[in-house]
Formats: structure tokens, sequence, C-alpha cells
């Protein structure tokens, strides 16, 4: 009988679990699901992260910036959503017994007291990228580089670093890339100003941005070839919508240099008849005089820069329309201590500790000089189809006309020396697909398919005057590709694949017969690319890439034959060049906790046919005078690294950030280092912020450190005499010692009336220290600039109609 009871016991007990079970699983149906949204972009936030305290688990946002978690109970919930560089926002919320539970958009505010220095996020934008790793500077950040050139901005970035020719000519490096190895995107147009040269620096407004985003890794499947390095988007901010008028104006000076910008915008949106038509006016001057060492001023190194730009864009319904023009127009002196007459002085420029030459400061801009104008046109126009997708059409114009002016005018008149007018058109295609959301199977969650079609195609002439350099030429290239992502719970996929054509011609003139023949040249490459990203827990993040792009050789690389007046070098290309070829991978694990995060990424790019400028043994003697030579040889080449960033609160105030960068080039063809590399480098800082001190807020100080290995992983530099002249190995000079540096910073806002002023006060090279970089053309001669002090205010202007 006891028996009997047990058993009826037990199966009481069994009926009653199971209907509470059931029970459970009945209220246990629904789907939470909402959308993330930066609240001063208004744009998705991807990547961002959604956890749920009391079921102890959560989601990522998409690439919409959607999210959703599935087989969710009834009851009340608290929401922490979370993104790098934006405060926490905490939703408490409340399922019952329907089927999808929708919550209002979350807006995050922009943390200007934490991470908004540096926002590292994975980047899933259909509309841009593959997926891949972005680093961007926005904000906050953003606005402590103003005044800066586009490659010096960057240059706080893990993973990225700036060839520099003297103190005023920088270029972005990403990876120990750059030149026509990085594509530059200037408000969505591929930037082509003769990115070839060391010395051209890329003609962009840093001032147009609200944001500078960068791709690091081959990304040529959505841009085109060129891209094996990397791409950098200038993305201005989003055109007003709300009716009246807004701007801000930016003021900044330097000690260094005597420096001094101002640079103003003014924008608006009307309503009413006018409502979707909107428009900004933006202008830049810039003066600065000669560069000061810690010992003495780099003679002729003053800089002038005049930028004008306007935007005009119209949104009815589902179409849009933009026209937008910009010009950007500088002068750059060129150090006179790198001008030499022969090559007893040549050897003499480079053995000295210091030039012979040490004026005092003056912002005369005299020979050397180059002078650049940069003249840019871009239509655009974009539908969206019911249940379409998007379909966006966009045509440019690009205009670069480069003038370099020796240090003794051949002619005895005002002509440049070298004179070289770029025209590029480029017309781009793109369909982006509408997300299709695929249905939930038993305990598999619904997924979703998204993509892009493009075509892009571009023309471009080349017209050279007086000494010849490069030739004239005309090429033309068209790509097309394709991109498709399928996200599922944790797990996002994307493929892409892309075929390219390019066609060169280049005219040359017999110097015998007086008549003009031309050399063409074609090539053609498909590449394609995979990559896989899988959120592990809802703070951290596994991200993969393995991905191909090519390069065809330009008319630098295959004809080059002559003097090169800003770089101070004498080039000489090589007509037997083959398309280089990279095969890329990478991997990234990033973090974002409450008071840790971070990332670390490791990449792998091996590039065959790689092209490079290598050191002659033997400089060149001219007219002019002695100039070291250099010729473009092609190698297997490796690029293997490591990047690593981590930022962590030591308090609610008090902040610790460390970026790392390490890099290793061989040159597998000659069993030897390459040249121009990147040498290691520890970016450190830590600061301490105030939500308000007395009538301030938003008030920080920070102290920063940088140090820069010696870079021994560069040809051994060897030099003999033969006959009373100098031959060189490996390069004219050794690489330099490392170096470290000491920065501060302190930034607070205020208000004056009912306005309100951003104040920044920052310090570099505060110890004064001498040293030399080795990504620097002219470290032959020179030292780099000494202690420098820059003021940077920003006033926001508003007004209504």
């Amino acid at each position: 009988m006891n028996n009997v009871k047990r058993i009826g016991f037990l199966i009481g007990l069994f009926v009653a679990m199971a209907s509470w079970s059931q029970a459970q699983s009945d209220s246990c149906v629904a789907r939470l699901q909402g959308q993330i949204l930066g609240q001063d972009t208004k744009q998705p936030l991807i990547g961002a992260t959604v956890y749920v305290r009391e079921l102890k688990t959560g989601a990522v946002a998409d690439s919409v910036g959607n999210f959703q978690l599935s087989r969710v109970c009834t009851g009340n919930y608290t929401l922490d959503v979370q993104f790098v560089g934006y405060k926490t926002s905490t939703v408490s919320i409340q399922v019952g017994r329907e089927s999808v539970v929708t919550i209002n958009p979350v807006h995050l505010q922009a943390d200007n007291q934490t991470l908004q220095e540096v926002v590292v996020t994975e980047h899933r934008s259909e509309a841009q990228q593959l997926l891949q790793t972005q680093v961007s500077l926005s904000g906050a950040a953003l606005d402590q580089t103003r005044g800066q050139s586009l490659g010096e901005s960057l240059k706080a970035l893990a993973g990225l670093y700036s060839i520099q020719t003297g103190p005023s000519i920088s270029k972005p490096v990403i990876h120990g890339l750059y030149s026509n190895r990085i594509i530059i995107l200037n408000n969505g147009i591929r930037q082509e100003d003769q990115q070839w040269g060391t010395e051209h620096a890329p003609q962009v407004d840093q001032f147009l941005a609200s944001r500078l985003t960068v791709i690091k890794g081959a990304a040529s499947i959505r841009y085109g070839s060129d891209a094996i390095g990397g791409v950098i988007l200038v993305e201005p901010k989003a055109m007003p919508s709300q009716p009246g008028i807004g701007g801000e104006v930016n003021l900044v000076g330097a000690t260094n240099g005597g420096m001094g910008v101002v640079s103003g915008m003014l924008e608006g949106a009307f309503d009413k008849k006018l409502t979707g038509l909107s428009w900004r006016l933006q202008g830049t001057l810039k003066r600065s005089g000669y560069v000061r060492t810690p010992n003495y001023y780099l003679e002729n190194t003053s800089y002038h820069e005049n930028n004008v730009s306007g935007d005009l864009h119209y949104d009815h319904k589902n179409v849009g329309i933009e026209l937008f023009y910009s010009q950007f127009d500088t002068k750059i002196g060129l150090f006179t201590g790198a001008q030499v007459g022969s090559l007893a002085d040549l050897y003499a420029a480079i053995g000295r500790p210091e030039p012979l030459s040490q004026p005092g400061f003056s912002y005369a801009l005299n020979r050397p000089y180059q002078a650049v104008q940069h003249d840019l046109f871009k239509a655009r126009a974009h539908l969206h189809l019911h249940g379409g997708g998007t379909l966006t059409a966009t045509l440019a114009r690009q205009q670069n006309t480069r003038r370099e002016y020796d240090y003794i005018s051949f002619s005895g008149i005002s002509t440049p020396e070298l004179y070289l007018k770029l025209v590029t058109h480029t017309a781009d295609l793109v369909w982006e697909q509408a997300p299709i959301k695929t249905k939930a199977r038993g305990h598999r969650d619904a997924g979703q398919w998204s993509g892009s079609v493009g075509f892009n195609g571009i023309t471009q002439g080349n017209v050279r005057e007086y000494l010849f350099l490069i030739p004239n030429f005309r090429n033309y290239g068209a790509g097309l590709f394709a991109i498709e992502r399928y996200a599922v719970g944790n797990l996002t996929l994307e493929a892409g694949l892309r075929y390219d054509y390019r066609w060169l011609r280049a005219y040359f003139l017999d110097e015998v017969t007086r008549q003009t023949y031309s050399k063409t040249h074609t090539w053609q490459n498909a590449n394609g690319s995979l990559g896989a990203a899988y959120q592990l827990r809802p703070d951290l993040t596994l991200t993969a890439n393995l991905s191909t792009a090519w390069r065809a050789p330009n008319v630098a690389d295959l004809y080059s034959n002559g003097l090169h007046q800003s770089a101070v070098a004498y080039e000489r290309g090589n007509p037997d060049l083959q398309p280089e070829q990279a095969y890329n991978s990478n991997l990234v694990l990033a973090y974002a906790g409450k008071r840790l995060s971070g990332e670390i990424g490791v990449y792998n790019n091996r590039i065959d046919n790689y092209i490079y400028l290598k050191p002659d043994s033997l400089p060149v003697v001219r007219q002019r005078g002695a100039f070291p030579s250099y010729t473009y040889a092609q190698v297997r080449a490796t690029f293997r690294g490591v990047d690593a960033s981590l930022t962590y609160k030591l308090t609610d105030q008090l902040t610790l950030t460390s970026k790392n960068s390490l890099l290793f080039a061989y040159n597998q063809t000659d069993h030897d280092y390459l040249v121009f590399i990147p040498a290691n480098r520890s970016d450190n800082n830590i600061r301490y912020d105030w939500a308000k001190w007395r009538k301030l807020t938003n008030v920080y100080v920070s102290v920063s450190s940088l140090y820069v290995s010696r870079q021994n992983r560069a040809p051994a530099v060897t030099s003999r005499q033969e006959n009373g002249v100098v031959i060189f190995t490996g390069d004219f000079a050794a690489p330099p010692p490392a170096y470290f540096l000491l920065g501060a910073e302190v930034g607070f806002q205020t208000q004056v009336g009912k306005q309100s002023i951003s104040v920044i006060l920052s310090g570099s090279n505060l110890a004064n220290a001498t040293y030399r970089d080795y990504l620097n053309r002219f470290r032959y001669f020179a030292d780099e600039p000494g202690r420098n002090l820059m003021l940077k205010v920003k006033l926001p202007l508003f007004a209504r109609l």
C-alpha cells in the first residue's frame, strides 16, 4: 500500500511538473526586438549590445542597428544597452503574453568623458565595406585633432602611421602600406590627387569631416583595385533636417610655427513648400611659419591653405539628390637644408648633426615649394524602391593641378620646374538589397539576408609641362562587384566577389625624330572575400576575414625618369612591372565591458610583385646638384602584425588607454628587410574627467606618452669609396634611434551668453626631445619639431528662420 501511495505521489508530482513546464513553455514565446541608434548621428550603432539582467543573456545589433531575443518569458526585465564610446542606457520593460514585444528605439548619448576618443567596433555596414575591423575618430576625439593634416590626425590610432616629407607633408600609412595602396573616400568620392608621390599629401580639408573612419585590411571588393592596405572615409555629418540656420566656427593656434587656423561652416534647412531642401557652406584658412626643432628653425617650412566647399541636398519621399563642390588650395614650403649642390655637399648634409643655415622665425614662403589645387564636383541621386532596396548613382569630376618649384629656377622666371594636371571622372551605380528575413524553424533563430551589387567606372587624363618626371597618359577602369551577407543568431557570414579591368596608355616624345609615340598596357583580375563574426558573449566578439586584392602599376611606377622636385630625389620607373596581388587575412577579438574594453587583432598580408622605391647605390648628379636616387623594384613581400587597444576605467573619473602596434615586414625575394616600414610603437594615455567644475562642464585632463622603437628590421646600411665616389648599400643613412615623447591636454565646455564654447589646450613633445623619425624623407638632414602648444576653440552657431 505504501508502494502504491508512493507511486501515486510520484505520478501526481510528475503531472504537476509537466503542467508547470507546459505553462512556462506557453508563456515563453515572446520575441523581444528593437533598434539602437546614436543620439548624435541618428545612425544605427552596429555591434551595440543588449544585456538582460534577469536572464543573464543578451543580443548584438545587426547591420541596421536591430536586435532581437527569442523565447522570452512573461515578466519584468531590465535591459542594459551599451556601445563603446557611448553612455550605457538602462531600459525597463514588461513582457506579457503577446508574441512580439517591440521597444522604442534606444538613442545612446555619446560619452565625451570616456571612450569617445577612439571608437573601435566591428564594421558591418552593407552599404560600405565588407565585414572588417574599423577604427573611427569622431566627436570630441576628432575635435582634439583639428588643425592637423589628415595623416597626422590618424597617427594616434593603432595600426596607423604616417610617412612624411618635412614637418608639413604627411601621408596616412595603414599596416605599413601607403600611397596607391590606400583609397581615400572624400565625401563618398574616391580621391584622385597624384597620390603616387610619397610627398603628395592628400588634398582633404579635415574640417569637412564629422567622422574619420579607417578600414584596416584589403577592402577592394567594394571600392575597387588599389585598396590593398585599406580605406579611409572622410565622412561629413548628416545634412540638417530641422528648419533653421546653424553652424560653427573653429579657431586653432599653435606656438611652433606660429600656426593659425580659422574654419567656419553654415548650414540650414527649409520648411513648407521647400521641405526636404538643405544646404551647407564651409571654408578654412590656414597659415604657418618656420617650424622649430628643439635647437633650430627649419628654413622655408611655411604653409598656406585656403579651402571652400558647398553642399546642396533635396530629399522627397523615396528620392534624394545631392550636389557637392569643394576646392582645396595649398602652398607648401620645402626645407632648404635638403637642397645641395654637389656630391660632397650631399654627403656632408647627411653626416652633420644640424643644418648649416639656421635662420630666425619667419612666415616667408619662397622656393623651393609646391602649389597644389584640387577641385571636386559630385552629383548623386538615390531612389528607394518599394520592397526592392535602394539604387544610388554617383558622378564626379576631379581636377588636380600640381606645380613644383625648385630651389633655383632653371629658366630664371617664375614658371615651375614640374607641372602636372590630372583630370578624373568617376561613375558609380550601386543597388542595396532590401533585407530579407527567413522564418525561424524549431530551435533555429530567424535569419536575415542582405547584400549589394554595383559598378564602378573611372577615366583619367594627365598633362605635364616643363621638366620630365612622368609622361602624359590616359587610363580607363571598370569594375563589377557583388556582396552578400547572412546573419542568424550570434553569427554573421559574408562573401564578396569582384572583377576589374584596367587600361593605360602613356605618351612619349622621340627626342631625335620629334614624333610622338605611345605604350599601352591592359590588365584584368578577379578577387574575392570571406568574412565571419561570432558573438561569443554579449561583450565579446570574434571577427575573421580572408580576402584577395590587386593593384595595377601606375604610370609613375612604370615610367618615372627625372628629378622629383619636392621629394628632392631622382626617381626611375620600371616598364616591366607586373600587377601586385595581395592575400590578406585578419583575426580580431573585441571586448566591451563596463570598465574594461579593447581589442586585439592579428593580420597577415602577402603581396606578390610588391612595388617599392628602392634606394640606389649611387646618388645622381645633375645640373641642379646631387640627389639621392631611387628605382622602382618588385619583390614578394609579407606584412604581419598585431594591433592592440585597451581602455580601462580605474574609477568613474580616471581612465587608462593603451594603443600598441607591432609590424613585421620582409622581402621574401631577396631575403632582406624593406625600406620605409614603420617601427613598432606604444601610445599610452591617462585621463581624469569632471562632469562639472564651477561654471565649466565636460572638464578633463590627460597625460600621454609615445614610444617609438628604432627600426631594426631595415636593410643594413653600408658605404664605401671607389675612385673618390661614395657607394651606398641599403639606404643613404641608418635608421635613427628610438624616441620617447610626452604630451598633455586639458579640455572643457563653458557658456558665453547663450552660446556653448568648447576649448582644448594640448601640448606635444613637452620635454622638447631631439629625435628623428624613420618615415620622414628629410630625416637625412634635420630633426623633428620640438615642443608645441595648441589652443582649439569651437563655437556652435544657431538661428531660426
